[in-house]
């Protein structure tokens, strides 16, 4: 991620970056101290459960072309742009060919050529033509999951469902709710 905001800083791009670095605290020094080098403004920030205000004040998405990774991006209507070679985990290169064939950002061979990957992607027309497909992206996997697990639950036959169990709840938006509320009580979050 330094390596990129070098890259960056040395492209001819005007940007405000958001880094997002998780739990890497020895990483989050290294780019909070990088806040007065660079000729643009960056905001490091570390772990937190904020990443949708992120997501909503941000023009595009630079990260791994992993599936939760390129789908929260697109729920916002981000583009993405993504890095696709050897070291590329092999079930996220499907992502990478999907986000080209799709039209969804920009896929790099390498992040070395992320400037000239965020000048590509903010052409005007290149940017207008994926910020409309990003947009038009659907995300149905919440209302179809829980069909799915009706059908597995029914062709094995079982008979302990309890009202409680988000199996027993038959409408999708209820499942969905429940599967939020759970998730939500098992972290500890208040929202």
């Amino acid at each position: 991620m330094v390596d990129i905001v070098k890259r960056l800083d040395r492209g001819r791009s005007n940007l405000q970056l958001i880094l997002i670095c998780g739990k890497k605290q020895k990483l989050l020094r290294k780019l909070r101290n990088l806040e007065t080098e660079t000729r643009f403004p960056i905001f490091a920030e570390g772990f937190t459960q904020e990443i949708d205000y992120y997501m909503a004040i941000s023009d595009f998405f630079i990260g791994k072309p992993g599936p939760g990774s390129i789908s929260e991006a697109l729920q916002f209507h981000l583009p993405v742009i993504v890095e696709c070679n050897g070291r590329t985990l092999p079930q996220e290169r499907y992502n990478a060919q999907w986000v080209t064939e799709n039209r969804m950002g920009i896929v790099l061979r390498s992040f070395r050529d992320i400037a000239r990957g965020v000048e590509k992607l903010l052409e005007p027309t290149t940017f207008d033509d994926v910020r409309t497909n990003a947009a038009t992206y659907l995300n149905r996997a919440l209302l179809e999951i829980p069909g799915f697990l009706d059908q597995i639950l029914e062709r094995s036959g079982s008979d302990r469902l309890v009202p409680a169990s988000p199996v027993y709840l038959k409408n999708a938006f209820e499942r969905a709710a429940w599967a939020s509320i759970m998730s939500r009580a098992e972290l500890g979050s208040p929202k």
